[in-house]
C-alpha cells in the first residue's frame, strides 16, 4: 500500500503544480523536486511491498516511505488552506491593515512551508540510498514498462458468471431441501455448520432460491446475522420481509405484530452466519409454531451454535470438496464465461491440480485463485508463475495466504479500492453508486482513456468482482453495471487487517479504543454504533471519516476540527439539525454525504466555499428547509442527489456546472424561462415542478442534454393536464435516454404513439390518471424491461396486453390502480417477464392468464380483495391453475385483515 500512497502524492503534486500555481507560489520549485524523488520512488515500492510480508526490516522501510508521503501531502494541504484564508477578502474600514498583515502572513507561511517541503525532500532521499541493502530492485523496468502501464483502458462490461452458478453443491442441495420439505410438521431448525470459507452461505442461497423451495412457502425471508447484530434490527428487518414495506418498531412491539404476520402461515426463516447461542435465545419466540412444516434455516461455524438452536436435529456438517469438484470450480473460474472443455489443455489442467492442493478444497480459496487465473494468460507458464508464487503458503492458513496472493496481485488503485471496502459493516449490501462516489472523491481511480471518470470506475468494480474479490449482489437493468454488492467476511477481515497495519484506515466501535488506534498518520476514521466519541484517540490529520448507525445529534461540529478531509460521509449518523459554518475551511471536501440524515434542516451559505466539492448527498434528508444558492457556484459539482419536491431550488440561468453528471430532484425556478443553465453534461436528472408552463423549460433542456440517460419529472399540481403532453420533439431518435419516472398527469386522456424515448428501459408512471388503456402504446417499446403503473396511473377499468407484445419485458409492478377491475393477458404477450407485482388493486376481479407467461418466477400479491385471492386459493380454488406454473407465489391480504392498521402497504421501488 505504500505504492498507493506515493503514486496518489505523485499524481496530487502534478496537479496541484498546474491547478494551484498561484497559491503555490513561492514554494512550487520545491513542490516540483518533491514529486520527482516521489517519482522515483514508485518505481521500487512494487518490489518492497511484496518483500516486506517476508522481511520486517523492508516493512519498515515501506513504512518510512508511506509515512514521508503522507507527510509531504499533509504540508501542502495544510499550506494550501492558509494561502486560500490569506488571500480571501473582506470588505471593511480596516482592509488595508488586513491586507499588509496577512501578506506578512503569507510570506512567513511561505517560507515555513519551503522549509518543510526541503526536510521532507532530504528524508526521501536518504531512505531511498538505503533500499540497496535491503535488495530492493525496480520491477517495473525487468518487466519493460513504466508504473502507468497497469492502468486499463475503458472496456466494455462483461459480467462474469456468479458463485451461485459454479460450485458443485448439487448433492448437499437435494438432502437440504429434502430435510426442509419433507420431515416434521413442527416448526424445525436445520443448520448447516462449517469452517469460513466452505460455502455455506453459497449453499444456503441455492436452496432458498430452488424451485421446490419456492413453491412450498409462501413466505420466505433472508437476513445476516454475523459478529455484531442487535436483535432488535433483526427482527424488524424479518418484519419489512414479511409485510413488503418498512416500519421500525421496539422489540416487544415488533415480535408481537412479527408472531401476528406469520400467524397461519407456512415460512423459511434463513438466518446467515450466526455467531452466538444468544440469538436464537433472543429471537425464537417470534417463529410461531403452527405445526405446518415451518422452517428456519440457519448457516454457522460453529457446532455448538446449530444444537442449541434445535438440540432434536442433526446439523449438516459442510463437508470440503473434492478433487474432482475442486478442479471443476477452478477451471469454471478461470475459464469465465467460456467453455473449459474445448479451451483448457492438459498441461493447464496439471497446474490445476496441484493449485487445488494448495487450496486445501476450501471454495473461496478456489474461487479467489480462479479469479487470479482468469485475467492470466491462458498459458503454461503464466499458470506456473501463479503456482510458483502460491509455494509460500503457510500450514493451516493457506485460504489467507491466497487472499494475500490475490490483493499483492492487484494494481495499486484497485489495492485501495478493495481496502476501502473495509470500511463498510459485515454483511452490508454495499451500493455501486455510493461506492464508486467515494472512491472517486479519494482520489483512487485514475483518469485515464476515454469515458468518464464513473465508467472507470464501474471498470474497476467489474474488475474486483472477476477476481473474485466482490460478490455480485444485483446488477442494473442498463448496461449490466453492478448495481450493488457484498464482500466474503474472510475477504472483510483480511481487508481490515491490511487496512489497519498499513494506516489506511481504522474502524472504532468500541468506547476504549484509544488503546488500539495505530500510532503515526492514521488516514480515514470511520465509527460503527458508538453512543459517544469520548475517550476516542484520533489521528488529528484525516482525510476521511465515515460513519455509520450512530445517534449523536452534535456530531457534525465534531468533525469541523479536521480541516484536511476530503470525504464526509455522515449518512448514518441521526439527530444532526445543521452543519456549523466552520465546514467553509474545509476547501480540499470533494464528498458531503448526509443522506439518513433525517433531522438535518439547514445547510449553511458557507458550502460555496467548498470548490473541490464534487458530491453532495442529502437525500432522505426529509425536513431539510434551505439549500443555499452559493452551492451552484462550485464548478467541480457532479453529483447533487436532493429530496425530492422540497423548498430547495435549482441552479440558476446564469449557472455554470459543467461536469455535473446527476442532479436530482431539484425544484424548478421559473427564472429558467429566460435561460437555462449550463448543466449539459448531466446523465441523470430528477425535476419537480411546482407550476404549469413546464413545457416552456422542459423541451428546451431536454433537446440540450445529449448525454441524458436517466429522467425522472414530479409535477406538483397534479390536476393540471397539458393538452398536448410532452413535447415528443424532445426525444429525437438519436437520443440515449433509457430511464424515464413521470409523477403527475403530464398525458392527456390516452398516449400517443411517440411519448417516450425509443431506446427506453425502464418506465415508472405515476399520478398519471389516463382514461384508455396504456398497454397498447407501452407494449410497443422493444427494449422496455421494467415497467411500473403506480398510484392511478391508469384510472380505466381493464387493460390488454397483446400478442407478441412487451417483447423485452422482465419486471412488472401495478401499484395502487383503484378502478382496475381486469387484466388480459393474450398468448405469447411479454414472452420474457420473469416477476410480476400487484398491490393494492382492490377492484381487480379477474384472476389474469398467468398460465400464459411460462417465462413467469415470481408473482407477488398484496392487498387484493378477497374473493380475488380465493379464486387462486390452493384449497379448491376455481383460478388456481393459473399461478401453477409460476416458481414462487407470494400472497398477502394486510390491509383487509388489520394486521398494519389503516395504512396502505408502503411500496419500495426495486
Amino acid at each position: 500500500m505504500a505504492e498507493a500512497a506515493v503514486s496518489f502524492v505523485v499524481d496530487k503534486l502534478g496537479n496541484l503544480l498546474v491547478e494551484e500555481l498561484i497559491r503555490l507560489h513561492g514554494v512550487n520549485d520545491q513542490v516540483e523536486r518533491l514529486r520527482r524523488e516521489l517519482q522515483r520512488m514508485q518505481c521500487f515500492l512494487r518490489d518492497a511491498d511484496t518483500k516486506r510480508k517476508r522481511d520486517e526490516r523492508v516493512k519498515h522501510w515501506v513504512k518510512e516511505i508511506r509515512e514521508v508521503a503522507y507527510e509531504a501531502e499533509d504540508v501542502i494541504d495544510t499550506f494550501i488552506i492558509n494561502a486560500a484564508d490569506t488571500h480571501r477578502r473582506r470588505p471593511g474600514v480596516f482592509r488595508f491593515l488586513k491586507s499588509c498583515l496577512r501578506a506578512t502572513t503569507d510570506v512567513v507561511g511561505r517560507h515555513r512551508a519551503s522549509a518543510q517541503i526541503t526536510a521532507i525532500t532530504d528524508k526521501i532521499s536518504e531512505i531511498s540510498a538505503s533500499r540497496i541493502t535491503y535488495d530492493i530492485r525496480n520491477l517495473e523496468d525487468e518487466n519493460g514498462g513504466g508504473v502507468e502501464r497497469r492502468v486499463p483502458a475503458r472496456r466494455p462490461i462483461v459480467p462474469h458468471v456468479e458463485d451461485s452458478d459454479v460450485v458443485a453443491f448439487d448433492g448437499h442441495m437435494s438432502a437440504l431441501v429434502e430435510q426442509l420439505l419433507h420431515h416434521s410438521e413442527k416448526r424445525s431448525v436445520v443448520s448447516i455448520v462449517g469452517i469460513g470459507g466452505l460455502g455455506k452461505t453459497t449453499l444456503a442461497r441455492k436452496v432458498y432460491n430452488s424451485i421446490d423451495v419456492k413453491r412450498e412457502f409462501g413466505i420466505r425471508v433472508w437476513i445476516t446475522v454475523s459478529q455484531d447484530y442487535e436483535s432488535v434490527k433483526l427482527l424488524n428487518e424479518i418484519l419489512e420481509q414479511v409485510r413488503k414495506c418498512k416500519e421500525k418498531f421496539e422489540q416487544r412491539e415488533v415480535m408481537e405484530k412479527l408472531r401476528d404476520s406469520l400467524k397461519e402461515k407456512r415460512y423459511l426463516i434463513v438466518m446467515d452466519d450466526v455467531w452466538s447461542q444468544g440469538v436464537w435465545e433472543q429471537m425464537q419466540e417470534a417463529f410461531l409454531d403452527e405445526k405446518n412444516g415451518s422452517r428456519v434455516l440457519i448457516t454457522t461455524r460453529f457446532l455448538n451454535v446449530a444444537k442449541y438452536a434445535d438440540p432434536n436435529a442433526t446439523p449438516y456438517e459442510l463437508r470440503l470438496l473434492t478433487d474432482v469438484e475442486s478442479l471443476e470450480l477452478l477451471l469454471k473460474k478461470a475459464f469465465v464465461n467460456q467453455d473449459v472443455q474445448a479451451n483448457c489443455t492438459e498441461d493447464l489442467r496439471s497446474i490445476g491440480r496441484e493449485l487445488v492442493k494448495l487450496c486445501g478444497n476450501l471454495p473461496l480459496a478456489l474461487v479467489v485463485v480462479g479469479g487470479l487465473l482468469s485475467i492470466r494468460e491462458k498459458e503454461y507458464s503464466a499458470w506456473r508463475r501463479v503456482l510458483e508464487t502460491m509455494s509460500w503458503t503457510v500450514e493451516g492458513k493457506e485460504c489467507m495466504a491466497i487472499l494475500a496472493l490475490s490483493y499483492e496481485d492487484l494494481p495499486h488503485y484497485l489495492k485501495s479500492c478493495f481496502l476501502y471496502l473495509a470500511a463498510f459493516p459485515e454483511d452490508t449490501k454495499i451500493k455501486a453508486d455510493r461506492l464508486i462516489r467515494l472512491w472517486i472523491a479519494e482520489g483512487f481511480i485514475p483518469r485515464k482513456g476515454k469515458g468518464t471518470i464513473e465508467e472507470m470506475a464501474e471498470d474497476c468494480l467489474e474488475e474486483l468482482a472477476q477476481r473474485c474479490m466482490v460478490q455480485v449482489a444485483s446488477r442494473k437493468s442498463i448496461g449490466r453495471s453492478i448495481k450493488s454488492c457484498r464482500v466474503h467476511d474472510l475477504l472483510r477481515e483480511f481487508a481490515v487487517s491490511e487496512a489497519k497495519e498499513d494506516a489506511f484506515l481504522v474502524i472504532y466501535n468500541n468506547p476504549n479504543q484509544d488503546a488500539t488506534s495505530p500510532p503515526g498518520p492514521g488516514r480515514r476514521a470511520v465509527f460503527h454504533n458508538l453512543d459517544g466519541l469520548q475517550g476516542l484517540t484520533i489521528p488529528p490529520k484525516l482525510r476521511s471519516l465515515l460513519a455509520f448507525d450512530m445517534e449523536h445529534p452534535n456530531f457534525s461540529d465534531y468533525v469541523a476540527q479536521f480541516k484536511l478531509l476530503r470525504v464526509i460521509d455522515l449518512s448514518g449518523v441521526r439527530g444532526i439539525k445543521s452543519l456549523p459554518e466552520e465546514i467553509k475551511a474545509m476547501i480540499h471536501l470533494r464528498y458531503l454525504g448526509l443522506s439518513g440524515c433525517t433531522e438535518l434542516e439547514v445547510i449553511p451559505s458557507s458550502i460555496g466555499h467548498l470548490q473541490n466539492l464534487e458530491t453532495l448527498d442529502v437525500t432522505n434528508a426529509f425536513i431539510l428547509k434551505k439549500l443555499p444558492p452559493t452551492l451552484w457556484n462550485i464548478k467541480k459539482l457532479r453529483h447533487v442527489l436532493l429530496v425530492a419536491a422540497v423548498i430547495p431550488e435549482g441552479p440558476p440561468p446564469y449557472a455554470d456546472l459543467p461536469n455535473l453528471q446527476t442532479l436530482e430532484t431539484v425544484d424548478v425556478p421559473k427564472s429558467w424561462e429566460g435561460g437555462l443553465p449550463n448543466i449539459t453534461s448531466v446523465r441523470k436528472l430528477g425535476l419537480h415542478f411546482d407550476f404549469q408552463d413546464r413545457g416552456k423549460i422542459l423541451s428546451p433542456l431536454l433537446q440540450k442534454l445529449h448525454h441524458l440517460l436517466s429522467l425522472t419529472v414530479r409535477i406538483a399540481d397534479d390536476d393540471v393536464t397539458i393538452p398536448s403532453g410532452i413535447d415528443t420533439s424532445a426525444f429525437p431518435c438519436h437520443h440515449h435516454i433509457q430511464e424515464m419516472e413521470l409523477y403527475g398527469r403530464w398525458y392527456s386522456r390516452t398516449l400517443g404513439s411517440h411519448e417516450f424515448p425509443p431506446h427506453l428501459v425502464e418506465l415508472t408512471l405515476s399520478l398519471s390518471r389516463l382514461e384508455h388503456d396504456p398497454m397498447p402504446t407501452l407494449e410497443k417499446l422493444q427494449n422496455l424491461r421494467v415497467l411500473q403503473l403506480w398510484d392511478n396511473a391508469f384510472s380505466g377499468k381493464k387493460m390488454i396486453c397483446s400478442a407478441d407484445g412487451f417483447p423485452q419485458l422482465q419486471t412488472l409492478d401495478l401499484y395502487l390502480l383503484e378502478q382496475l377491475e381486469e387484466w388480459c393477458l393474450e398468448a405469447d404477450a411479454m414472452s420474457k417477464i420473469t416477476r410480476v407485482r400487484i398491490w393494492s388493486c382492490e377492484a381487480l376481479r379477474v384472476v389474469p392468464e398467468f398460465q400464459r407467461l411460462p417465462s413467469l418466477q415470481e408473482l407477488i400479491l398484496v392487498d387484493l380483495r378477497r374473493e380475488f385471492m380465493d379464486r387462486i386459493s390452493g384449497d379448491g380454488g376455481e383460478d388456481h391453475y393459473k399461478i401453477q406454473n409460476v416458481q414462487s407465489v407470494y400472497k398477502s391480504s394486510l390491509f383487509q385483515t388489520g394486521n398494519v392498521g389503516s395504512s396502505r402497504t408502503t411500496v419500495e421501488r426495486s
